[in-house]
């Protein structure tokens, strides 16, 4: 009974959440549109691009409360919160995350080692209230979705760009923001797993490298996954969006989404180093799941 409980709640929790360059060209013509800024180097080779998106993350933590509306292929419509929080380890991040809302969740936890290490891969933990032991999940089972979301787990993760073939497709607009547009597919199967995606096109701001559109084949068949950055800015000298929606897409037709909207979103605020370690998780006392950062207006 409890592993079958263990893994349907699987699907509703793991871990949560979320550069510099300037305007693309296709490849051997001119730029498509003008400069972003004027010191902003023009790049021709998509796997510039793609480290420059791999790289985005390097430096930095950060946390926040999520929340989620998840509208289901039945119509229904279900709410998430969560607080989600990341710690650079060097060229790695490790990422926490607990539910907050609803009380049937509340308090599940998870930990992630998003690895750029060939020798460490990429690891997810998981905790629940009901549970003594901590849960080490299955790199297959990355592609499960993010709190019954449409977000899968995988794809909170961050592609590397030796792992894909890629194109530079030229440059466009999207909401207002120059982007370069590019054809990526990963090498292996391992890298299709790990994700649960396939090919598809990735468009990523031309200053900061965020992606702000993605449109992917799922590993299921006929199925594609869209993200859409919503609203973006500036918070503390990182560019980052505060509302994305998150679309699954069958045989042509958007058969369900989820919205997320960030509130009192931080970054480089000297979060405890404990709390991204996998004891810190198997902690009752661990006061991570109480934290909030001061942009939280308390009621």
């Amino acid at each position: 009974m409890f592993d079958r409980n263990r893994k349907s709640l699987f699907a509703l929790a793991t871990a949560a959440c979320a550069l510099v360059a300037g305007m693309a060209q296709a490849e051997g013509a001119k730029p498509l549109v003008e400069k972003a800024t004027p010191t902003s180097p023009t790049m021709t080779n998509c796997h510039e691009v793609m480290k420059a998106v791999q790289n985005r993350y390097n430096g930095y933590d950060s946390w926040r409360i999520v929340h989620m509306t998840i509208h289901d292929e039945t119509g229904a419509i279900k709410t998430r919160r969560i607080a989600a929080a990341h710690k650079n380890d060097g060229i790695n991040r490790k990422l926490r995350s607990v539910v907050m809302d609803p009380s049937e969740l509340a308090n599940i936890q998870s930990f992630v080692r998003d690895s750029f290490v060939e020798a460490l891969p990429d690891k997810v933990w998981l905790k629940l209230p009901s549970a003594e032991n901590v849960i080490d999940v299955k790199s297959e089972d990355l592609s499960q979705r993010l709190y019954g979301s449409d977000l899968a787990v995988g794809e909170m993760l961050i592609r590397q760009a030796d792992d894909y073939d890629c194109k530079l497709l030229g440059t466009g607009e999207f909401r207002g923001y120059p982007v370069y547009k590019l054809y990526v597919n990963p090498r292996t199967e391992d890298e299709v797993i790990r994700l649960g995606l396939r090919d598809g096109e990735l468009w990523a701001d031309t200053e900061t490298f965020m992606p702000i559109y993605s449109s992917f084949n799922a590993d299921a068949p006929n199925e594609q996954r869209v993200l859409e950055t919503l609203d973006l800015r500036w918070v503390d000298g990182v560019f980052a969006p505060e509302k994305y929606r998150v679309s699954t897409i069958k045989e042509g037709r958007v058969v369900s989404y989820s919205d997320f909207h960030t509130e009192g979103e931080s970054f480089n605020i000297g979060l405890n180093d404990e709390w991204f370690t996998l004891e810190d998780l198997s902690n009752a006392d661990s006061g991570f799941k109480d934290f909030r950062s001061d942009r939280i207006v308390q009621n």
